[in-house]
């Protein structure tokens, strides 16, 4: 039993070196931990939602992921918690419509949304988060990712980039090293991009050859395929009021060439404004404050992380200026299972 125990204790001592050292040289190399996002995450955010008693929640895709700041929020809005479920690349909808159906959900919900996002090919985008939620999320796969944020958090070798298999598949195939993303999120799935080190012309490139593929103008949704789905997200944005909570749609800003293409494929006044003057939610068109409509933006759609303090607070001010938010009562602290808790304090890389 003893010479068991040693070798035990000499191979865990070997395996931690060989860690070590592997960390080691990743690091050197310029590497560090990040979150690496996934369905578990998205879930820990989900229940939250539902199990805080005041919380704001932010859903989008990538320009709300990665400008919003959860400091700048909690500290202007003390009141509230704030949750993101924002996805890169996924319109939203499909989550406001499980947040409508949740009966204990009775929060703000700040949707950033524009024209293309009320289309039918947008209206299921997160719709598998939504079932993996529904379905297979429970408080052992919550704990387990909690462990895996602080796995994450504190080691860079934590990604699948740098596993054996994936290791000996990179160095058979002669690919180098692995990406050195510019992009990140914390434990709360917050995100942030540093164009400092970004390319901030990919979006655009993307743009322009679309652009170029369809002759210079993104082909037409006609309106009676698209009205549909804002009646749906009425009937939803209803069903949250009822509850006593409420709906913001708001169109973030973009500039440049993306600016003239998006208003060129769902032009304002054919589709936003409709919307706005049919629903029951609140409406912005951030292009309308001119400290919105003018923020810088490297890619012509998202925000440096550097900037993201300065843009929440242009946001919140919009919003407070227009009665949009209420003034803001203290959080009460109430149980909530396993499954709807995330760490305690904020992390990050």
């Amino acid at each position: 039993m003893r010479r068991a125990l040693t070798a035990l204790a000499i191979a865990l001592v070997l395996a931690g070196s060989v860690l070590y050292a592997v960390e080691r040289h990743w690091r050197s190399r310029g590497y560090a931990p990040i979150i690496v996002d996934a369905p578990d995450l998205w879930s820990l955010q989900r229940a939250k939602a539902s199990a805080t008693e005041r919380p704001i929640v932010f859903l989008g895709a990538s320009r709300t992921l990665y400008a919003i700041d959860r400091g700048t929020v909690r500290a202007r809005l003390p009141g509230y918690e704030p949750v993101m479920l924002a996805m890169d690349g996924r319109y939203p909808l499909a989550t406001l419509r499980d947040l409508a159906a949740d009966r204990n959900f009775r929060g703000l919900v700040l949707c950033d949304i524009d024209g293309a996002g009320f289309a039918a090919p947008s209206l299921d985008m997160q719709q598998p988060e939504v079932d993996y939620y529904r379905r297979e999320f429970s408080p052992s796969r919550a704990f387990h990712r909690l462990l895996l944020n602080h796995w994450q958090l504190h080691a860079a070798i934590a990604r699948s980039d740098f596993s054996l298999v994936r290791s000996a598949t990179r160095w058979v195939g002669g690919e180098g090293e692995p990406f050195r993303p510019y992009q990140w999120l914390d434990r709360r799935r917050f995100g942030h991009i540093d164009y400092e080190r970004g390319d901030r012309n990919a979006q655009k490139r993307e743009l322009a050859a679309n652009l170029e593929r369809f002759g210079g103008h993104l082909p037409k949704i006609p309106f009676e395929q698209w009205w549909p789905q804002v009646e749906m997200a009425n009937a939803w944005v209803r069903a949250i009021q009822a509850r006593g909570g409420d709906v913001v749609f708001y169109a973030s800003p973009t500039s440049g060439q993306r600016r003239w293409a998006e208003e060129d494929w769902f032009p304002r006044t054919m589709y936003w404004d409709r919307m706005a003057a049919a629903t029951t939610a609140k409406t912005l068109f951030t292009l309308d404050v001119p400290a919105l409509r003018d923020f810088p933006l490297p890619d012509d759609s998202h925000i440096d992380y550097r900037q993201k303090p300065a843009y929440t607070d242009a946001l919140i001010d919009a919003l407070i200026e227009r009665g949009f938010i209420p003034a803001a009562k203290p959080l009460k602290e109430s149980p909530a299972p396993l499954a709807a808790q995330s760490d305690a304090d904020d992390g990050g890389t």
